[in-house]
C-alpha cells in the first residue's frame, strides 16, 4: 500500500532522510536477518502475536512489521513520517509478504493526534528508536499511548539524554539537513573518523578490519 493521500497536517518539519539508510539496508537483507528480527520481536513482547493487532510507529525498513506478520498478527499497520522509509516498508512487503492484505502501510506522524485517532487501537503498539526524533518526545509518547488497547502492550525504545553529547549530535544532524555543503561537511568529517576508530579497535584486538563490514547486521 502506498502512502496515504490524506497526509497529516504536520508534514513539512525539518527532518533527517532515514529512508536513504533503509534503502541500503534492503540491499543486504536476507533470511538470517529476518529470522533474527522475528526472534527479537517475540522475545521483546513476550506474548503470542497470533491473531493480534500490531502497529509499527516509525516503521523504517518495515522489518519489525514483517516479523509481526510472520509471527501471525492478524492486523499490522505501519506508518512513518519519512517518505523514503514508507517506500522501503512498501518494498519490503512487496518482496516478502505480497499477499498480506492484513498489512497496511502509509505515511503518518506520531505528533498528529487527528491522524492517530483515525487508526483505532491495537493490542501491540511498537515504536523502536523513533519518538525522540520527533523533536517533541513527551507529546509523541502521550499520543502513541492512546493507540494501546486496554490491557494491551506498549513496546518502545528511546535514546537516553546524554547532555552535551546529545546536543552535539543534534547540531551535526541540523548541519547535515541544512544544505549540500553541510551534508558534505558532516560526511567528510565523521565517516573517516568512524572508519579510523574502527580500524584502530580491530588492529588492537588483532582482528581483520574487513570482518566488521562483511559481518555487519
Amino acid at each position: 500500500m502506498s502512502a496515504s493521500s490524506n497526509e497529516p497536517e504536520s508534514f513539512g518539519r525539518e527532518r533527517f532522510d532515514f529512508g536513504q539508510n533503509w534503502r541500503r539496508f534492503l540491499q543486504v537483507l536476507d533470511s538470517e536477518r529476518i529470522s533474527a528480527a522475528e526472534a527479537s520481536l517475540r522475545d521483546l513482547v513476550g506474548v503470542d502475536l497470533r491473531g493480534s493487532s500490531f502497529v509499527d510507529v516509525g516503521s523504517g525498513s518495515g522489518l519489525s512489521s514483517l516479523a509481526a506478520i510472520r509471527l501471525g498478527a492478524s492486523r499490522v499497520h505501519s506508518f512513518d513520517y519519512d517518505p523514503g522509509s514508507v517506500a522501503c516498508t512498501s518494498e519490503l512487503k512487496r518482496r516478502y509478504a505480497p499477499a498480506a492484505t492484513e498489512w497496511t502501510i502509509e505515511r503518518g506522524d506520531a505528533l498528529d493526534r487527528r491522524y492517530l485517532a483515525g487508526l483505532g487501537r491495537f493490542q501491540v503498539v511498537y515504536s523502536w528508536g523513533v519518538l525522540h526524533h520527533t523533536g517533541q518526545l513527551w507529546q509523541a509518547l502521550d499520543n502513541v499511548t492512546q493507540l494501546v488497547e486496554p490491557s494491551g502492550l506498549l513496546a518502545l525504545a528511546l535514546y537516553r539524554d546524554q547532555g552535551f553529547e546529545s546536543r552535539f549530535w543534534l547540531a551535526v544532524k541540523r548541519m547535515y539537513n541544512r544544505n549540500t555543503v553541510g551534508r558534505a561537511a558532516a560526511v567528510g568529517a565523521f565517516v573517516p573518523a568512524f572508519f579510523v576508530r574502527g580500524l584502530v579497535v580491530d588492529l588492537a584486538r588483532r582482528r581483520n578490519p574487513a570482518q566488521r563490514y562483511r559481518e555487519y547486521k
